[in-house]
């Protein structure tokens, strides 16, 4: 498994279609709660506002999300209106998710990798076609994880994780922690995992990920550990998995990084829902 496939097994990234066709107005990001939202402007012109602020006017085919769920509005602004593919988004809270930044605004001219994908999708949304539902998701999907790669590769998220990916030695480290949480890592042994010193290592992924390696070790394992709870599983076997020796130190740690015991925040969880 290489380190951006560990990261996104962690951050599970969904993207669940809720609109497509032809847009004459406004629609406002409050019409269709959720964590986030995709758009994918296939014609048209349109303002763009977020938070009440004009930010963008897009007269190109463009791909517009907004990953964190923060409040924009679309407004047409030809009689013609503008074919749109728009969908809801979810991630698991995560290293991933967390670098992720509040909006990306890409023209698709910008996009040569996604254009086979985007294309199949305007063709099966803007059509009636069996199976369509599922053919749509699937690609939605699909584009999402393609997003988050071009991400990487043009070094769009500076001072996270996703800019570690582009060093790499820090790679082998952030694959090795997504992947093997319940190892005994330490500074030493990740720095030797990577083929560097103890002093370089911690240098230069304090520099690049904008947190010193052990910080960064345990809020993985214990944003994981959160996952693994709401699944279900037990206290005492989630501190195994996420590299706790003991339920006594899982909690401590558990509590200082969220401010809450284990049981007590899945509590608090469970009575959200």
């Amino acid at each position: 498994m290489d380190a951006l496939s560990a990261l996104l097994s962690h951050a599970a990234p969904k993207a669940d279609l809720f609109f497509s066709g032809n847009l004459c107005g406004s629609s406002c990001s409050e019409e269709h709660p959720g964590e986030g939202q995709l758009h994918l402007v296939r014609s048209g012109e349109l303002a763009l506002y977020e938070e009440g602020v004009l930010r963008y006017t897009i007269s190109e085919p463009t791909l517009v999300v907004f990953p964190k769920g923060k409040k924009h509005r679309l407004q047409s602004l030809t009689l013609e209106g503008c074919d749109l593919v728009c969908a809801g988004l979810s991630f698991k809270d995560s290293p991933l998710y967390r670098a992720l930044p509040n909006a990306i605004v890409v023209p698709l001219s910008d996009l040569p990798s996604l254009s086979p994908v985007i294309t199949l999708l305007f063709e099966e949304a803007f059509t009636e076609r069996y199976a369509q539902t599922t053919v749509i998701a699937t690609l939605l999907d699909l584009i999402l994880l393609l997003l988050i790669r071009h991400l990487v590769d043009t070094k769009a998220c500076q001072a996270s994780v996703l800019a570690a990916l582009s060093e790499p030695k820090l790679a082998k480290a952030i694959e090795a922690i997504h992947s093997q949480p319940d190892q005994a890592w330490t500074i030493e042994t990740l720095a030797q995992h990577c083929g560097m010193s103890r002093a370089r290592f911690a240098a230069l992924f304090h520099q690049v990920i904008g947190q010193p390696p052990l910080s960064y070790l345990t809020e993985s394992r214990l944003l994981l550990a959160q996952q693994l709870l709401l699944a279900g599983h037990p206290i005492k076997s989630v501190c195994l998995d996420v590299g706790y020796g003991s339920s006594v130190a899982f909690s401590r740690a558990f509590q200082r990084q969220f401010g809450v015991t284990p049981s007590k925040w899945l509590q608090e969880e469970e009575t959200k829902e």
